[in-house]
């Protein structure tokens, strides 16, 4: 997505006056992208335990953010040392040790096997610097739940600040861990008590499934739709439960960028901002989005049609 698309329209200086602010927990690499079309809109900050890939996002360039601070710590339940768990593909480090039957079974062994301990240090979502940051992110290798689970029971007054919460699923959970289909009980436990919180996306069964792009491959058997190894999860305060002013823009501001104007529209005209805007920018993005699933199907057509000719190679 062009980090400028926002920059240029009508809702630009709403935008840039907004205050917005996201937080990444788990930055490997750089931080999430999710909000690149308001990035420079928005400071962030990034946790990130791992010593060398801390140093490597001290030297990477805050554009197109606005602002960038990184942060040598993990997040969980209690401040102090904690055992990080990282696998050969490091972007699957989890405080929460990994189960090796879940990368058998979807193919992502990589993720979840032979995994190396790594003491860390560990900080608790307290006060500071969480006020006002309206998107944190969730530790990419999931979040467990109950008593044991190191991040997904946030204090309260860190709920109160925030508009949207992604996280991470897995169709086959760790024992401590539900599957991505009763996550809401996980993840919402606290927020949707006490704050109000909906899902983007509704999860059922178990494991969850859904309609995959229709390979065939040329092994047995030689079609089934797909499994949830794992996903995102997205999470957005009910509007009811908005606290201010500010909050309500920020939030519907955050729901546009990431491309839920349904959402966003009575969000952004409790706050004044003018339907036709709002309306101009979707159909914008709109067309954007139909032109790049089009050269995605494009792409997609070879290997279709190998499908439907003898199955894709194993």
């Amino acid at each position: 997505m062009n980090t400028d698309f926002f920059r240029h329209g009508d809702l630009a200086p709403t935008i840039a006056a907004a205050g917005l602010r996201a937080v990444d927990i788990g930055s490997r690499g750089g931080f999430d992208p999710d909000l690149l079309p308001i990035a420079w809109a928005v400071d962030g900050i990034g946790f990130e335990p791992e010593p060398q890939a801390f140093a490597q996002l001290q030297a990477i360039d805050p554009a197109p953010w606005r602002s960038v601070r990184w942060l040598p710590f993990a997040i969980g339940a209690v401040n102090g040392p904690a055992t990080l768990w990282i696998p050969p593909d490091p972007v699957g480090a989890s405080l929460l040790e990994h189960d090796p039957a879940v990368g058998e079974r979807f193919g992502l062994s990589h993720l979840t096997s032979n995994c190396r301990p790594l003491t860390v240090d560990t900080v608790t979502p307290g006060p500071r610097p969480w006020p006002g940051w309206p998107l944190p992110r969730l530790p990419e290798a999931g979040c467990g739940g109950g008593r044991n689970c190191p991040s997904c029971k946030p204090p309260q007054q860190t709920l109160a600040a925030t508009v949207a919460i992604k996280g991470r699923g897995v169709g086959r959970p760790r024992p401590q861990e539900p599957a991505a289909g009763g996550r809401h009980g996980c993840v919402l436990a606290r927020p949707r008590a006490s704050s109000g919180w909906t899902s983007s996306a509704p999860c059922a069964g178990d494991p969850p499934r859904w309609r995959r792009i229709p390979y065939s491959w040329r092994g047995q058997p030689g079609y089934s739709r797909g499994q949830i190894g794992q996903c995102d999860l997205l999470y957005f305060r009910r509007p009811d439960t908005l606290a201010a002013d500010r909050q309500t823009l920020a939030a519907g501001l955050i729901a546009m960028a990431l491309g839920y104007f349904d959402h966003a529209l009575p969000l952004l005209t409790r706050s004044g901002v003018k339907v036709d805007a709002v309306a101009h920018a979707s159909r914008r993005l709109g067309r954007r989005v139909a032109w790049q699933q089009m050269r995605a199907n494009l792409r997609e057509l070879v290997p279709l049609l190998r499908s439907l000719l003898g199955g894709v190679p194993n």
